[in-house]
């Protein structure tokens, strides 16, 4: 009975399990002691100076400085714009129906010996979902020059991509960004407007920054006041259920079979 009452984590028994073998994996092809010298990455001037720059100009240098944080400085890659997000809502009382599906927000590929990630240009309205998609394609890469695959094969390799962003830091860019809310009105029609984006969801989002946090010793607090409001229970769920199953994180990832996995 008293079972009933144990911090469980926001997700299910196999989607935290995963997590776990992901961060297993992660750790072990690009090393524990990188994640714990990774800074919890928030919107604020130490990460993200105030800037005057516009359009492309703006991508580029937000791309350097997610590159820096990432410590992916020195890897050779373009950020190249694309097609940005066409606009669904003509007037008041249209809507524009697209036969081919919207632009992505981001991609990552390589040809003629070189590396590139491409960006929506529509991002740059609101610069923290460009950050996160920013952060998910240079995931990409980093997850490119791994030795091994990782757990659960090519169809959760975008899910560890997403989990990869969360490795290298940005785990409360991706969580807030997952799902965009908006609503618009005018003097004749007003309305909601949601978009998800990423692979993974939001709980697991936030169960995997919790096992950032604890891994990485990141103030915990910060983290949870950067998030929106409605993800901050599930991430101190995270928290509090991951303590209890797994009093020593480290020892536990490192005692995962990864063949089973395969």
């Amino acid at each position: 009975m008293l079972g009933l009452f144990k911090a469980r984590p926001p997700v299910s028994a196999d989607e935290y399990e995963w997590l776990m073998a992901c961060f297993a994996w992660l750790t072990r092809e690009f090393g524990l002691e990188r994640l714990r010298e990774t800074p919890l990455v928030l919107p604020v001037t130490s990460f993200f100076p105030a800037s005057t720059l516009e359009g492309h100009e703006r991508a580029l240098e937000l791309f350097e400085q997610v590159k820096a944080i990432c410590r992916m400085t020195d890897w050779q890659c373009d950020l190249i714009p694309g097609a940005p997000t066409r606009e669904t809502r003509l007037g008041d009382t249209q809507l524009l129906r697209h036969e081919t599906r919207q632009p992505p927000l981001g991609t990552f590929g390589h040809g003629d010996g070189g590396y590139y990630v491409t960006y929506n240009p529509a991002e740059l309205a609101q610069p923290h979902r460009l950050v996160a998609t920013l952060a998910h394609e240079l995931s990409h890469y980093l997850l490119h020059s791994a030795e091994t695959r990782p757990p659960g094969g090519a169809e959760l390799n975008e899910h560890a991509t997403d989990l990869g962003a969360v490795f290298l830091g940005f785990g409360t860019f991706l969580a807030n960004s997952a799902k965009n809310f908006r609503q618009y009105q005018t003097e004749s029609v007003q309305g909601w407007k949601m978009q998800s984006r990423g692979y993974l969801s939001e709980n697991a989002l936030v169960t995997g920054l919790a096992i950032f946090v604890l891994l990485s010793g990141a103030d915990e607090k910060a983290a949870e006041r950067d998030l929106k409001a409605y993800l901050r229970g599930p991430f101190r769920k995270a928290l509090a259920a991951t303590r209890r199953m797994h009093p020593d994180l480290g020892a536990a990832l490192a005692a995962i079979d990864l063949a089973e996995w395969r």
